[in-house]
């Protein structure tokens, strides 16, 4: 059989017709399987945006609407007496394990990103604790690539508690530079086992962040492991009487553990400073948060997969444990049920996002990252990362 010239170009002009249909249909297909509805929830981005339907195209949240249609099937969650909040944010967490402080036997395992999404947290800061020496910074690189890939924004940060500060490259100021994943450095200041650095040393660490900061266009900060040294926040505020260096670089966390140390945490604060308070799940943040004047600069965090110890006088452990990521959770419903969630969820959520530069997480919003967690009552039912 043959086709003359005409009966040839009608067929390839079919033919043309049917493949452009086909390709839409596979643009459509693609679109909706990317696409999530949650109808009929309550809405706290933190602030109280009432009962919303809330569409996620492409692991953005697209619309927040009192209504939304959608012309095709898509995935839905019928979310009749839940409550939608950002996904939490832990900027503490050793990812690759802490401990070591009673010998080998005493290193922590790494954490594994179920026990993080069953927290209900959706970014986490990794970092690495006393031990140094054995965990590294590349370690802690390619912990945080592998829990991003299972649906987890993961952060590091350089240093541990040592100085001079060991980096993932030749220098700090590089590793902040270069590197996307890094948002600062870790040091510890005040406690028997840091490296007891000097005014002049801490000026210098400062001022290499805040030039890096600059370059790198990021929020790049110096966390502070604080210990309970009687000398606690002073070495900062000689740093910051000495340099121009903005207060917000310097963020020490672990900051209720003892009494002197809250005074001068409390004296930072008003210095515009940001404060991070370690929780342990039992909801004693909610005493220590009552006291700022503004909780802006307020975070909470839990050191998970950190070792907890206490010591004898001769200066030898006498009790060590690890600490479970699932205390953040646990803070939060106690918080939230104290205060509600408008108050609650910003001490984990939009106000760590917005002390460590983080854009697009912390807060339900059209345009922002689909990091969302449906609550029912106190128990998590779906939880939404860029992975779905």
């Amino acid at each position: 059989m043959y086709l003359d010239y005409k009966e040839l170009m009608q067929f390839m002009f079919s033919f043309q017709i049917n493949m452009t249909s086909l390709w839409f249909l596979y643009i459509i297909l693609s679109e909706v399987k990317n696409m999530k509805l949650i109808k009929n929830i309550q809405v706290y981005a933190p602030e109280d945006l009432g009962v919303k339907d809330v569409l996620i195209s492409d692991s953005k949240i697209e619309k927040i609407d009192d209504h939304i249609t959608y012309p095709y099937s898509i995935d839905t969650i019928d979310g009749t007496g839940c409550v939608l909040t950002p996904g939490l944010i832990d900027r503490h967490v050793h990812i690759t394990g802490g401990g070591g402080e009673a010998g080998f036997i005493s290193r922590a395992r790494p954490i594994e990103v179920n026990e993080i999404l069953d927290a209900g947290i959706t970014t986490v800061i990794g970092l690495l604790g006393t031990d140094g020496y054995t965990r590294n910074t590349k370690e802690l690189f390619a912990k945080a690539k592998e829990l991003t890939q299972k649906g987890v924004h993961t952060y590091i940060l350089t240093g541990s508690y040592t100085y001079p500060t060991y980096t993932l490259t030749d220098s700090v100021e590089d590793d902040i530079v270069f590197i996307d994943s890094i948002l600062g450095v870790k040091l510890a200041l005040s406690d028997h086992r840091s490296s007891h650095i000097t005014d002049d040393e801490l000026v210098r660490l400062a001022s290499q962040i805040r030039t890096a900061s600059l370059i790198a266009g990021k929020q790049a900060n110096l966390t502070l492991h604080m210990g309970d040294e009687k000398q606690g926040l002073t070495p900062v505020f000689h740093a910051l009487e000495r340099a121009d260096i903005p207060v917000s670089l310097f963020q020490p966390t672990h900051c209720s553990r003892n009494p002197h140390l809250f005074k001068d945490a409390l004296k930072f604060a008003e210095m515009g400073g940001t404060v991070d308070l370690t929780c342990e799940g039992d909801g004693k943040t909610l005493e220590f948060i009552k006291q700022f004047k503004n909780t802006s600069k307020v975070t909470i965090s839990s050191d998970a997969q950190g070792s907890w110890s206490t010591y004898n006088e001769d200066g030898s452990i006498k009790e060590i444990g690890i600490t479970p990521v699932s205390n953040l959770k646990k803070e939060f419903i106690s918080l939230k049920n104290a205060l509600g969630y408008e108050k609650a969820l910003p001490f984990f959520t939009q106000n760590v996002a917005q002390v460590l530069g983080l854009k697009n997480t912390g807060v339900i919003k059209e345009g922002f990252d689909c990091d969302l967690v449906v609550w029912k009552d106190d128990e998590i039912k779906h939880i939404i990362t860029k992975k779905d």
